[in-house]
């Protein structure tokens, strides 16, 4: 519905939706859950639909833009840059279209100041319509989420530029529509054994910033609709600000292609409408299409498997970072105590204890290398502290062990290769 509202036809339509459904960040899901982007895949679609379906500003907008946030925010917190460029969308739309109105109505010259002066006022006044709900819904999310600590966004190093900075954002039209990062089990950012060398991930993301800038020059040339040059146009210019701005100040986002996934869902009926454009780029675009099908096969049956043989905790579902070692402990000593704490680096896990408290450090918002300025105060129990073994090397361990300033004596055990347990009760 959004991209034929968007100006394509039915088969170009139905095309990119068969397309979308046969990549690699479409069929993850269906392997193990991905968190808030399965519900901000629900959510942008019928969210985008709704920034250019209005075409005067009415009560039902002032609802629309209140409630988008919020419902936006709830599916996921990274939903904010889309956000402010869906309303920026709404405001365009809007207002071109009451300039037009007010042209065909008057008749007058849009050409030197009255003209000027008609379209300012328009333009100034949804833009301040379009403000109330959008400061009021903001102002909920920062009483009740954003001001009671620390996220992503406000964990910040010194200034780094680097060719990935802005290289990564401007090649997200071809990064997150083909999946590429999801290809090399990420391109840039690596939690994994790498897959690929620095120089060649770096050269790679270059000629996809070229692809993806010539997609940009031709969709503009050549676009189906100005509904959607001006949607892909403020997406991608939107996303290229914020994520260049939070990669050059070294903020908690890593660099993977999911962060910008609307930039790319958005790209690919622009994409499919240029090939389209010629008999050639018709059997170009089916070869590509057929190899993602089979890639995507290969990784669903991989995975399938893998997720079959994971272990698996009091939940039921399977924990693909955790030894069945690990899970076995970890669960034996939550069906033995009722006073415990546990600490873990993860909500994964955290999800499988049951009887006991819980605290999960996020270590991804420490603003500090070693974790030494965290605190936390008083004893109640016995502390069982789930470490993975790269923290024993790297000296998160040290940091994270003594922020406990309650407890002393910690003494340890090794779960496997990859965990550690330390644990006291003094």
């Amino acid at each position: 519905m959004l991209f034929k509202h968007l100006g394509f036809t039915k088969w170009l339509a139905a095309i990119s939706v068969a397309f979308i459904a046969t990549q690699l960040f479409f069929i993850m899901p269906f392997v193990y859950y991905t968190g808030g982007e399965v519900l901000l895949f629900a959510f942008m679609g019928w969210f985008l639909y709704g920034c250019f379906y209005f075409k005067k500003i009415r009560w039902p907008v002032l609802v629309f833009v209140f409630l988008g946030l919020l419902i936006g925010f709830f599916s996921k917190s990274s939903v904010l840059w889309m956000y402010v460029a869906g309303i920026a969308c709404v405001w365009m739309n809007v207002s071109i279209n009451e300039t037009l109105q007010l042209q065909s109505a008057i008749n007058y010259n849009p050409i030197g100041w009255p003209g000027f002066k008609k379209r300012f006022k328009i333009w100034l006044l949804n833009g301040m319509l379009l403000a109330v709900p959008f400061i009021c819904a903001f102002a909920i999310i920062y009483i009740f989420y954003l001001s009671k600590g620390p996220n992503p966004a406000t964990g910040t190093g010194i200034l780094l530029v680097k060719p990935e900075t802005f290289g990564f954002p401007l090649a997200s039209p071809m990064l997150s529509a083909f999946s590429i990062d999801e290809l090399f089990n990420g391109l840039i950012y690596q939690p994994d054994r790498p897959t690929i060398s620095y120089h060649w991930a770096i050269l790679i993301l270059f000629i996809l910033v070229f692809f993806s800038l010539l997609f940009i020059l031709l969709i503009s040339r050549f676009s189906p609709g100005k509904k959607y040059l001006t949607a892909i146009i403020t997406l991608y210019i939107f996303g290229v600000v914020f994520f260049s701005y939070m990669f050059l100040k070294q903020a908690a986002i890593s660099y993977e292609g999911r962060h910008f996934r609307i930039i790319g869902l958005l790209a690919i009926p622009g994409i499919v409408y240029l090939f389209f454009r010629s008999k050639v780029g018709r059997v170009l675009f089916f070869i590509i299409w057929i190899v993602f099908i089979y890639i995507g096969f290969i990784f669903f049956k991989g995975e399938f498997k893998a997720n079959k043989q994971a272990s698996r905790g009091n939940s039921g579902i399977s924990q693909q970072l955790y030894d069945e070692a690990t899970m076995r402990e970890i669960t034996t000593i939550d069906r033995a105590h009722k006073d415990a704490i546990f600490v873990v680096m993860s909500s994964d896990i955290a999800a499988e204890i049951n009887n006991n408290r819980v605290i999960t450090v996020d270590t991804e918002s420490i603003t500090d290398s070693d974790g030494s300025k965290l605190r936390y105060t008083g004893k109640s129990g016995p502390i069982y502290i789930l470490m993975p073994g790269e923290y024993v090397t790297n000296g998160m361990k040290e940091g994270i062990i003594n922020s406990f300033t309650g407890y002393h004596k910690f003494a340890f055990k090794q779960l496997s290769p990859d965990y550690y347990l330390y644990y006291a009760s003094n």
